[in-house]
């Protein structure tokens, strides 16, 4: 199966003719233009091969080496680089570079030398690569969505809907205003949003709101006048009740900050309830993000990122995949912290399964809960009514209706009285659970 190459060198024209030059040849390719931005690359996507230029500023490939190797001992790293002294050949011999080639390249060594760290697209892949890119392009088209994100995962009908009306808001250049469960996603979807703004591989900076508007503008002042960061700024709250607050900062912000008029806000609240609340105060413009338990192709897609990450840097063959056991558990739990926990987990349980596949008893100990194991003919009717149950109540939730008033509403309220009666209903489509 192909993996994923990074490509790093600070001469955007460089890195751009790496990448060109690598999918010509079939490899799946992403690329940076700064260090920093490598490192967050690193630690979200899992690579085959990183490919960096030696001579940059700031942080210069043997450093980069040196942060790449803290997070993966064993990724293969080429450098491409001009003509390199004996000193600077032996710092980063020491640091197990992989190999260096000096530029110009020789095209033809440098695809034999991708070739051995790095698989190509089968012809198999790339017709389903063509099929699913007919299906992104209708998809993006529709959706108004310049590519397909890169970090936050939107596989999920609500949470590419939840990522449509965010980038419909962006693009207009009005603030966003995100409620997201504790230990949420929406920062991996800021970083998308940031990127299709035309921000490239710059970092998003989140702050805290400051106790005075003074203290906030400085800090939004503070980050525009760094070139090096994104123009776009997100801004954590401690609820909804401070939303006005926001509102005034933004307009502040716009009236006051020189080069304010390319920036754009994106407020953050963060919690477990209270998503009423947020809607009443923000109004049409509302941008609810679901906890993960709602979204499970979302909560696979993290868990297979997560583990290969994790797998690689313990340096594990198998530790990316799970055993049937561990995946059902992985999507019926319920995941209270979200894609931080995920994290969390995943960096405690790959490691302790050494070279073998995630079992539920590794997942147990990670998380620190029973875990109680489903007979292989359960597991789909079980999975799908505890969804069904917890997608009720977050409609409860979001809605603000009583348990008796969502009964009425779904026609069921001899059957729905309590909350307790969501999660122990049977399916209302009997037949999802027969998939």
């Amino acid at each position: 199966m192909a993996g994923r190459i990074l490509v790093l060198d600070d001469e955007e024209n460089y890195a751009v003719m790496l990448q060109d030059l690598l999918r010509e040849n079939n490899y799946l390719v992403d690329m940076a233009t700064r260090p920093e931005r490598a490192i967050t690359q690193l630690e979200e996507i899992p690579y085959d091969l990183v490919i960096s230029d030696y001579k940059m500023p700031v942080m210069d490939g043997a450093d980069f080496l040196k942060k790449a190797r803290e997070l993966y001992p064993n990724l293969p790293f080429i450098l491409v680089s001009g003509l390199m002294n004996t000193p600077e050949l032996v710092k980063v011999a020491n640091m197990s570079v992989t190999l260096v080639m000096e530029k110009p390249l020789d095209t033809g060594a440098f695809l034999q030398q991708v070739s051995r760290f790095s698989e190509p697209l089968t012809d198999e892949e790339k017709e389903q690569l063509v099929q699913e890119g007919k299906s992104a392009a209708a998809a993006t088209a529709a959706l108004s969505f310049p590519e397909e994100p890169r970090f936050f995962s939107a596989s999920n009908f609500i949470s590419h809907r939840f990522l449509q009306k965010a980038w419909s808001i962006a693009k207009e250049g009005r603030e966003l205003f995100i409620h997201e469960p504790r230990g949420g996603d929406s920062e991996l979807a800021l970083k998308d949003l940031s990127r299709w703004r035309g921000n490239v591989d710059m970092p998003v900076e989140i702050i805290q709101l400051a106790d005075s508007n003074d203290e906030a503008i400085g800090q939004v002042r503070a980050v525009l006048s760094d070139f090096e960061k994104s123009r776009l700024i997100g801004v954590r709250l401690l609820s909804a009740f401070d939303i006005d607050r926001a509102r005034k900062l933004s307009e502040l912000v716009h009236r006051e900050v020189e080069g304010s008029h390319s920036a754009l806000l994106a407020y953050i609240v963060s919690g477990d309830s209270g998503v009423k609340e947020f809607v009443d105060a923000v109004g049409q413009d509302a941008l609810v993000l679901p906890p993960l338990c709602l979204r499970p192709s979302d909560l696979a897609v993290y868990a297979r990122r997560i583990a290969r990450v994790a797998a690689e840097r313990a340096g594990s063959n198998k530790g990316r995949e799970f055993t049937p056991e561990a995946a059902y558990a992985l999507l019926s739990y319920e995941w209270p912290g979200n894609y931080k926990q995920i994290q969390e987990v995943f960096q405690v349980a790959v490691p302790a399964g050494k070279d073998e596949p995630l079992t539920l008893e590794a997942l147990k100990q990670a998380l620190g809960q029973n875990l109680e194991p489903v007979a292989a003919g359960e597991r789909i009717a079980a999975l799908m009514k505890s969804e069904q149950g917890r997608y009720l109540n977050f409609q409860l939730e979001q809605e603000g209706f009583s348990v008796a008033e969502l009964g009425k509403k779904l026609k069921l309220a001899t059957i729905i009285q309590t909350k307790d009666d969501l999660h122990n209903m049977p399916l209302l489509r009997s037949e999802l659970g027969h998939i």
